[in-house]
């Protein structure tokens, strides 16, 4: 099977598009000459290779360490609920027979499904704990429990910025520099070819060496009757 099925060059797949510039970087000098090449055609072959091979690296390390981020934030929320339903869990058992209380916490309802309305839970559940002991109130907690369930939040709310702030745009912009290269290199592939065909055929197999297809050589009617002599 030929390594280029065809010269869509737009279809490529990113790791076609590197076999496609890695073998033009390796054989675009050698026919440079025959084939009467610009010299920005030239040096577009000899750097295309090594610039894309470096977005596809810094792609895969953002979204790495995008993934990291993720599984860390992960990791703080499952503890942060966690020890949110412990605390809940201890006020709705001291506290059981006091429905105003329970409400002004927020415990007296199912704990939701969605992150944000979690926090949101979270939140209102440290306030409520804060106005309280403001006023004078008895802690109904300990403050050391209290403490560490803020912390945890407080870690948990960091992770998530970092997400969706400078690590989720940096990320963003590889992606889209990557596409911008993608298509870059599509139109100088669609120069290299339309200028190999000025001395070529497009049934030359030396095509292969400049990262295209070679279309498959027609038999002309002179060749079939021919063959249809030695039948």
């Amino acid at each position: 099977m030929p390594i280029f099925q065809d010269n869509y060059f737009t279809n490529d797949t990113y790791s076609l598009r590197a076999e496609r510039l890695k073998i033009i970087k390796n054989y675009i000098l050698d026919w440079s000459g025959h084939l009467s090449l610009p010299k920005e055609i030239i040096d577009w072959g000899m750097q295309a290779s090594d610039r894309w091979q470096n977005i596809l690296k810094k792609v895969e390390e953002k979204k790495n360490s995008a993934n990291e981020f993720f599984s860390e934030l992960k990791e703080i929320n499952q503890k942060t609920f966690k020890y949110y339903l412990r605390c809940k869990r201890l006020m709705k058992s001291k506290y059981s027979t006091n429905k105003k209380l329970l409400h002004r916490f927020g415990i007296d309802s199912k704990f939701p499904r969605n992150r944000q309305e979690k926090i949101d839970v979270v939140t209102k559940f440290l306030k409520t704990y804060l106005k309280q002991k403001e006023q004078g109130n008895p802690e109904l907690i300990p403050k050391d429990f209290i403490f560490k369930l803020n912390s945890l939040l407080q870690n948990s709310e960091e992770i998530y910025k970092k997400i969706h702030s400078s690590e989720r745009s940096t990320s963003s912009q590889a992606v889209k520099k990557q596409r911008e290269f993608f298509l870059e290199d599509s139109k100088k592939l669609r120069t290299l070819y339309s200028w190999s065909l000025m001395t070529w055929e497009p049934e030359e197999p030396y095509l292969v060496q400049l990262g295209f297809a070679v279309k498959q050589k027609k038999k002309s009617d002179s060749e079939e009757e021919i063959e249809e002599e030695f039948e």
